[in-house]
């Protein structure tokens, strides 16, 4: 693996490390101003999130509709070249439901912030029925 590869790992796992403790201001500081996060709309979730603003606001989301259960945790990380595959167990609580899944996280890094990140859950139905 290269050292850019290494480099955008870093990166990636420092976002979970900070999501994890709610610490939003290293989180800005990795998404671009111009960052896209993409996922299938889901219910109260809209699915596309343009901007480091959108995305941390969408964060945010995620908090106050589990009331803070939601957690999410690397199983797997890799990389090739400027993009991060990341394969995560994602957990949460939401009126009166639990959904515990998977997902895969694809990053595309540019000049070592998160440019873009598009995510794909392992069971669509389960997610859309918690998220709705």
């Amino acid at each position: 693996m290269s050292a850019n590869e290494l480099q955008n790992i870093d990166v990636v796992r420092r976002g979970y490390e900070a999501f994890a403790k709610g610490d939003i201001e290293t989180l800005k500081t990795l998404f671009s101003a111009s960052a896209n996060w993409r996922q299938t709309e889901a219910g109260v979730l809209k699915g596309s999130y343009q901007g480091a603003p959108a995305i941390l606001e969408f964060f945010g989301q995620l908090a106050h509709e589990t009331q803070g259960s939601l957690r999410v945790e690397p199983q797997a990380i890799t990389a090739s070249g400027d993009h991060v595959f990341v394969w995560e167990r994602f957990t949460g609580k939401r009126k009166g439901q639990t959904l515990e899944t998977t997902e895969v996280i694809i990053f595309k890094l540019d000049k070592g912030v998160v440019a873009e990140a598009i995510a794909f859950q392992s069971n669509y139905p389960a997610f859309a029925k918690f998220w709705s």
